[in-house]
């Protein structure tokens, strides 16, 4: 059993490494802020780039494998974090905007209560019955990443490790 729901591509996770971690996904800026000649704020932005950059930290007792990463390599990342969508009512299906992990699916009412669903095509959400109101889909998506950076920390003392790992999605 792993100790956590964080899947690294390339990266081993020996035991007690990766126990407690956090993610951060944010997206990166696909345009900029610019004011007019009388002061307001528009941004200018490009519809095409849609993409998240992520931050991973981690304290526990160990550091994961790195061998075989470096700033530069692309690795493929089930996230710890959700994404949530919507079917907007009287819809029954929705395209997810990023492929999910296997099993982290699920559907909600307004209420929270699970709703039964179908995957379809590894990123269609279809659910059988039309709703009036809006509900939500949540699924830990895979992302292709780039490592940006990476840090390991050791606690001589204490004997605790811990690690950081910053990405771009490709």
């Amino acid at each position: 059993m792993s100790e956590t729901n964080l899947i690294l591509g390339l990266v081993g996770m020996p035991p007690e490494s990766a126990r407690n971690c956090t993610q951060i996904i944010s997206p990166i800026p696909n345009g900029e802020f610019q004011k007019t000649v009388n002061g307001e704020s528009v941004f200018l932005k490009s519809n095409e780039l849609k993409k998240y950059k992520s931050t991973i930290t981690c304290k526990d007792v160990n550091t994961p494998i790195i061998d075989k990463i470096w700033i530069g390599s692309q690795i493929n990342v089930g996230c710890i974090q959700n994404l949530w969508q919507s079917i907007e009512p009287g819809k029954t299906e929705v395209i997810l905007i990023r492929p999910p992990v296997k099993d982290s699916v699920g559907v909600l009412n307004e209420e929270g209560k699970e709703i039964p669903f179908e995957l379809e095509s590894d990123n269609k959400v279809k659910i059988a019955k039309v709703y009036e109101e809006k509900v939500f889909v949540y699924f830990r998506p895979w992302l292709t990443m780039q490592v940006t950076n990476f840090q390991l920390e050791t606690n001589e003392w204490g004997m605790s490790g811990g690690w950081k790992l910053e990405l771009e999605e490709v």
